[in-house]
């Protein structure tokens, strides 16, 4: 099971290959401007789904949508580490979407492969605000939709 994806869209085995079934189905996919987030609107998209991506990097979001598709491809710029972008986010898709069938939170940062107490705390904050703090705001107003 996939948390954050509604029941009807949770993968499931066919003819020994795993699917999901997207077609015209809307979801949101945060990172999806390169790597794995760009992979995975590009299977999206070729699926049926329409993709909201939400990511910092505008260029990088309509070169994934070029490739996608752009008519199937919806990019928004909110950053996930401040909650009332993405509080605004949010409402922005709602009004222009009406709804969500499911949110892939792909938006992340490595930190340097040190010990931890080699990194200093802005490092340490930036890491929690984007890869814990983003992924919960993008997720929590979705939960009662989902």
């Amino acid at each position: 099971m996939i948390v954050g994806l509604r029941p009807d869209l949770q993968p499931c085995l066919f003819n020994s290959t795993l699917y999901m079934k997207v077609n015209g189905k809307i979801i949101i996919v945060t990172g999806g401007g390169s790597g794995m987030g760009r992979e995975l609107t590009i299977l999206l998209v070729s699926k049926g789904a329409k993709v909201i991506i939400a990511d910092i990097r505008e260029k990088a979001m309509l070169e994934t949508a070029d490739l996608a598709g752009a008519d199937s491809v919806h990019p928004y710029v909110p950053d996930i580490s401040d909650r009332t972008a993405v509080e605004s986010f949010h409402e922005h898709v709602m009004a222009e979407h009406k709804m969500v069938d499911g949110l892939i939170n792909n938006a992340g940062i490595i930190q340097p492969f040190i010990h931890v107490d080699e990194l200093d705390y802005h490092t340490i904050e930036r890491i929690m605000n984007i890869n814990f703090y983003g992924t919960l705001f993008m997720a929590k107003p979705l939960y009662l939709i989902l």
